[in-house]
């Protein structure tokens, strides 16, 4: 039997952090051996720990809390996976409701695919199935059947799950503060290592946040940003085809840019100041209200999540200002 740890990085998610426990503590675990869980707060302003320990772990479990000063998700894992024993390491974000079967499903994916990094998807809850969850599947379907485990480029860290003798010194780069910049990093790090990064279509946990027009441009805000200071710490990763792919596109306008991108990028530049940026969040609201045509209503959304997300992906490139095209350059060693 697999001895299995669960670190949840936590910031700032006050009460809701109990439901996160509540599920994982109602984990099925048959077949498993020994569940320790291992709630990192991130330097919530209120501490978590009142959450922990408010809460009685059922004979297999163990639950406890470790505190660090804010340092952002990444180094909140590896912390985790430190102060953790099991041979399969499952990391959950603090907003994410896995069911009962989560965990054995996470170590049978590592039975059937021995050395890989495994996440699962996160999709919306039932309650958030309104007009814009709508749009947004409609956006995002790929509108083929997937296979049970999908090779991908690119990890996702809601609900992903390692084993513990591939990464004798931690998982995630610490210095990596803003979310989405740290996938990025670990997805290119595992390339160079050869290690297969698996998106277990079928394992899903509810994603327990916002689906409305501002929450879902917040997180492209923030999902650029992120994107930045990948490229920003790492320029090497550019030899990523999908990140070289958004530098391209979101990136300051270069000479030998295509002329449909320089006028891409104009015209986001003029729309993405905050006032520009949430007039257009308004006017989207009112259209998918106003307007049936899900074609025309789609398109809209997908211009406005890009325009937040190149505001994002600026602000970044302000922040970090190391950012440069790096394009024909020797690619960086990634950090070990």
């Amino acid at each position: 039997m697999s001895a299995v740890s669960v670190v949840v990085p936590t910031y700032n998610r006050g009460e809701a952090l109990g439901a996160v426990l509540d599920r994982l503590l109602a984990s099925d675990r048959q077949g498993l051996g020994q569940v320790d869980i291992v709630v990192v707060d991130d330097g919530s302003l209120l501490p978590a720990v009142a959450i922990v320990n408010a809460r009685q772990a059922p004979p297999g479990f163990t639950l406890k809390c470790v505190r660090q000063e804010n340092a952002g998700p990444a180094a909140a894992r590896n912390l985790g996976f430190g102060a953790s024993h099991g041979d399969i390491v499952v990391f959950i974000d603090d907003d994410i409701l896995v069911s009962p079967e989560l965990l054995r499903q996470h170590v049978e994916a590592h039975v059937l695919n021995p050395g890989s990094v495994v996440f699962g998807e996160c999709v919306p809850p039932p309650s958030a199935h309104n007009h814009m969850a709508e749009l947004l599947e409609t956006l995002y379907a790929s509108g083929v059947d997937r296979p049970r485990f999908e090779r991908v480029a690119i990890i996702a860290s809601g609900q992903l799950s390692v084993e513990r003798r591939c990464f004798p010194t931690g998982v995630y780069a610490s210095e990596f503060r803003t979310p989405a910049a740290e996938e990025f990093e670990l997805s290119a790090r595992l390339g160079q290592l050869g290690i297969p990064k698996i998106n277990a279509t079928q394992i899903k946990a509810i994603h327990d946040q916002g689906f409305r027009t501002l929450d879902v441009c917040d997180q492209q805000y923030k999902h650029g940003m992120g994107c930045a200071e990948a490229v920003s710490r790492l320029p090497g990763m550019l030899i990523m085809n999908e990140l070289a792919i958004i530098a391209t596109a979101n990136g300051p306008v270069l000479p030998d840019d295509p002329l449909a991108i320089k006028y891409r990028k104009i015209l986001k530049g003029l729309v993405a100041t905050l006032w520009g940026r949430h007039t257009l969040r308004l006017l989207c609201e009112l259209t998918s209200q106003m307007v049936p045509s899900r074609r025309m209503n789609v398109k809209l959304l997908s211009f406005v999540i890009g325009v937040f997300f190149f505001a994002g992906y600026r602000a970044g490139l302000r922040r970090f200002p190391r950012v440069h095209n790096d394009r024909g350059r020797e690619p960086r060693a990634f950090p070990s």
